[in-house]
């Protein structure tokens, strides 16, 4: 059975390596019925006649966003961004829930750049913007809430979809958010006309937090005003009275986070009055913001179907001697439009890493090394014991279909 259509838009400025990686792991998806929308300064051209290419300059989250919403066909649109790069059955799993007529969003679980830790979870949101996390099994397929007027369940922008005429009926994004707490506040308006949310905790996405304009490779933030800007305007837009404190207790958050960054030496103390300067400037415009009307008129062109490989799942199984072996193989597996994840074990106490990198998954770390910040720092494993649970890790987030070890070391 063909999976229903689905428009995944991914928006994306001066990061054409990030860009070129995520499209090339999305062939990977399990997903075979979907396009892609890219809304970006620039397109790789491996890439030219597989996706639509919307040109846009402009530092405007939303409004690109709200251009791939009229380039769109499906009923179901899907976001990520530039910088992440999602599990193979991510798209299957995300929009799966759809078939209940009363949801309107769905949203995901991600993990952070070293593709094991959680970065983000299930979480609600306050009238101020606010995150409040909660905890619910990752591994369950969906947990659907019902539309809520104050604590909404919150969308995460890099791993979420949602019906097209939703968001048509409510008009889109508001580009007055030009970044932060743009699907926020979509998700509070949603859920006022009544729209219930999945929570899809085993759809899964790496996000890596590439370095912007307004922020360092380290996370470290060069400039605030649109944070500070998107956060008045969401609390003018939907905080009733306290305005002045919300953004009171926003700027000491700030203060806070910033001086972190100064003790660990990722921010010198007299960048400090700089970027608090710019949070207060932001705020200022911010109050004076007001709403723009969009116009989805437009018929959108007609869908273009992303190839995906659609091969079976190959787990390379690699030791400290098996260097020459896994190359040879892991090319010859990608060139075969296999989707192929690398299980590479050191003998140390490194901890676990996830990445994708020239069209391949690799799950490296030593073999006594801990997979999650919860663990002791080091594990009792032998190298076939450790090879075994890497093994039953990977098939919880994708099926695998073959397992691959070196011929010399069986």
């Amino acid at each position: 059975m063909t999976p229903y259509p689905v428009s995944l838009i991914i928006v994306s400025q001066k990061r054409r390596e990030h860009l070129l990686r995520l499209l090339q792991s999305l062939r990977h998806q399990t997903h075979s019925n979907f396009e892609i929308i890219v809304v970006a300064d620039i397109l790789p051209a491996e890439f030219e006649s597989s996706v639509k290419f919307v040109p846009y300059l402009e530092a405007n989250i939303s409004a690109a966003r709200n251009l791939g919403i009229r380039n769109s066909a499906a009923a179901v649109i899907a976001f990520c961004d530039d910088d992440a790069i999602s599990d193979p059955p991510w798209l299957v799993r995300l929009v799966s829930p759809f078939v209940n007529k009363s949801i309107g969003t769905t949203t995901g679980y991600t993990r952070g750049r070293n593709g094991i830790s959680r970065q983000w979870g299930a979480m609600r949101f306050d009238m101020a913007g606010c995150d409040h996390p909660f905890e619910i099994e990752e591994s369950l397929a969906a947990v659907t809430y019902k539309a809520e007027s104050d604590m909404p369940v919150k969308l995460i922008g890099t791993n979420m979809a949602i019906r097209k005429s939703t968001l048509l009926d409510i008009n889109g994004f508001d580009e007055s958010f030009r970044f932060f707490l743009d699907e926020t506040d979509v998700k509070l308006r949603l859920d006022r006309d009544g729209w219930q949310t999945a929570i899809v905790g085993n759809a899964q996405v790496h996000h890596s937090f590439a370095p912007s304009e307004t922020r360092k490779a380290n996370r470290a933030p060069t400039d605030l005003f649109e944070i500070g800007a998107s956060k008045a305007y969401f609390c003018k837009s939907h905080l009733q009275g306290e305005v002045d404190k919300a953004l009171r207790d926003f700027t000491n958050e700030q203060i806070i986070r910033l001086t972190t960054f100064v003790e660990n030496h990722e921010l010198r103390r007299r960048d400090v009055t700089q970027l608090m300067d710019s949070l207060a400037d932001g705020m200022s415009e911010g109050l004076q913001r007001q709403r723009k009307q969009q116009d989805f008129s437009a018929n959108p062109a007609e869908f273009l179907r992303f190839d995906v490989f659609g091969q079976k799942h190959v787990v390379i199984c690699a030791g400290p001697r098996d260097g020459n072996w896994m190359k040879e193989t892991v090319a010859d597996q990608v060139k075969a439009g296999k989707c192929v994840s690398v299980v590479q074990l050191l003998p140390s106490t490194r901890y676990f890493q996830v990445g994708f990198n020239d069209g391949y998954w690799l799950h490296r770390c030593g073999v006594w090394g801990k997979s999650n910040r919860n663990q002791p720092p080091i594990q009792f494993y032998t190298f076939k014991q450790r090879f075994a649970a890497e093994i039953r890790r990977i098939s919880a987030l994708h099926s695998v279909d073959t397992v691959m070890v070196n011929p010399v070391r069986k």
